[in-house]
């Protein structure tokens, strides 16, 4: 047992202490910005980077005569051990910038960031340093980078749930023009999509009026999909149609599967987004969410205008159903079945392969098709039905993988919530918090609702919030998976 488990995880240590390196190196952005500031962070963002190297270093040349090809089960205690290790390290400089705040709040602030989910702990946050703000916001953005990898390169070859649908929606999918063969040249090719896109909204947000700090910070929390924000008013402190357009175009962008976006950039085509199943029903669920918000909100006469109503339905659905989380105003004001509603969808509306989180919709469409298909061989027995989605047949393995996903999904949100519970918190903020956590949404209802946000939440709160971004972010399989006895076999 003590060899296996040696075997399994110190090849996998190896593969971790570059990463941490890299870290360390990621810290050198803050310190800059805290020394063109002349802020009293440079000192601990250069500790913080030197015991992120140091440890790194140390890591790998331990390791290093441990060092060896990784296998299939190697990537799920890879996936785990990284998230883990980067958001305990990426927490050094907080705890040491800001030693007033316990250190439940730093963690869940620090997952929050790393996970894209949005979720803030921390109060004040535009009087705060601004190499702090830097750091938080460049965490969300390296977050997204690795979850696009994770999402289209390494999770598939795992046979994750969704992830291997998208895979199956596209059976050659390193092998044919789509995608490069290789999951190096894959997350390069993915990288440089998201690279050029952040390029993009960084100009657009300076040319709708941002100053290009506030503008290279939102976009890293734009393109992420995450909702982190240097303002406890978040976007919504701009005031600014022109800022929330933008807003809303990148949010759409980043819901997308990148991978349609590599093909429609090779191609040269935009058919892409035109011929996928998931691309397609993204495109409906935005619409059609902000024609029913747009309709309750005008019914209840909430805005004065059709043209404001309009504005807040629209940014509202992009930022909750693409699990960004930023808000412009106090949705919780409105009347409450959209609170419910929004947060509702946002568990399952972002498509897989993208920077969102959440369920995603092709797990969704397959659980639909899946229940109507049933129906369909009660009135025919005897007939072969095959399970399709778009025009992909879904093996029924992987179909039976989607129900787990669902029933796992479930039964951590109801331990969750009920741990929530009994610590003294009320159920609308349990659930809603436990929810908006998993689906990496950021902003729940009630007091951790977006006029709100986690910081008055007692420690028990935080723990199991922090638990269920990580877990919703790698998508559960990956996490429970290493506690199976299975696992660690030899």
């Amino acid at each position: 047992m003590i060899y296996s488990i040696k075997r399994q995880l110190l090849p996998v240590l190896n593969a971790l202490g570059p990463l941490l390196i890299l870290l360390g190196i990621a810290m050198l952005v803050p310190l800059a910005i805290g020394f063109r500031e002349s802020e009293n962070t440079v000192y601990d963002f250069g500790l913080s980077s030197l015991i992120c190297f140091g440890s790194g270093g140390i890591l790998w040349l331990i390791t290093r005569r441990f060092r060896r090809e990784l296998e299939t089960r190697d990537g799920f205690l890879l996936v785990t051990l990284c998230w883990l290790c980067v958001a305990l390290f990426s927490s050094i400089p907080l705890s040491l910038l800001l030693p007033d705040i316990s250190y439940h709040r730093i963690f869940f602030e620090t997952v929050s960031c790393l996970t894209t989910t949005g979720a803030t702990a921390l109060v004040g946050l535009e009087h705060l340093p601004i190499s702090i703000n830097y750091w938080r916001c460049l965490l969300s953005w390296m977050g997204g980078m690795g979850i696009i990898v994770l999402a289209v390169a390494i999770l598939p070859l795992l046979g994750v749930g969704g992830t291997q649908i998208f895979k199956a929606e596209n059976t050659n999918l390193f092998k044919d023009t789509k995608l490069t063969p290789r999951i190096a040249d894959t997350a390069k090719a993915l990288y440089s999509i998201y690279l050029l896109g952040s390029l993009f909204c960084a100009i657009a947000y300076r040319w709708a009026g941002m100053n290009w700090d506030d503008a290279i910070m939102f976009t890293f929390t734009t393109m992420s999909l995450s909702g982190i924000a240097p303002y406890d008013q978040s976007i919504g402190v701009f005031n600014s149609w022109p800022i929330e357009m933008v807003a809303v175009i990148f949010f759409v962008f980043s819901g997308f599967n990148f991978s349609l976006h590599f093909s429609a950039w090779r191609q040269r085509s935009v058919l892409s987004y035109f011929t996928d199943v998931e691309a397609r029903t993204w495109i409906f669920i935005i619409v059609t969410g902000t024609a029913i918000v747009f309709s309750v909100l005008t019914i209840q006469h909430t805005y004065p205008t059709w043209e404001a109503t309009l504005r807040h339905s629209l940014f509202h659905v992009a930022s909750l159903f693409s699990t960004t989380g930023y808000c412009t105003t106090d949705y919780a004001q409105w009347p409450r079945s959209l609170g419910y509603f929004l947060l509702f969808v946002s568990l399952f509306a972002s498509c897989s392969g993208s920077t969102g989180g959440g369920v995603k919709l092709i797990r969704v469409l397959v659980l639909i098709k899946r229940g109507l298909l049933t129906l369909q061989s009660l009135l025919r027995p005897r007939d072969y039905l095959p399970l399709r989605v778009g025009n992909t047949e879904i093996p029924e393995q992987l179909a039976n993988t989607v129900y787990a996903f669902f029933a796992l999904h479930v039964m951590v949100m109801t331990v969750a919530t009920f741990t929530i519970l009994f610590s003294g918190v009320e159920f609308t903020e349990a659930f809603s918090s436990v929810v908006a956590c998993i689906a990496n949404t950021g902003p729940g209802l009630g007091t951790v609702g977006p006029a709100g946000n986690y910081a008055n939440c007692n420690p028990i709160h935080l723990w199991v919030g922090s638990f269920c971004m990580f877990v919703g972010r790698l998508e559960l399989f990956s996490v429970f998976v290493i506690f199976t006895r299975t696992f660690w076999r030899n």
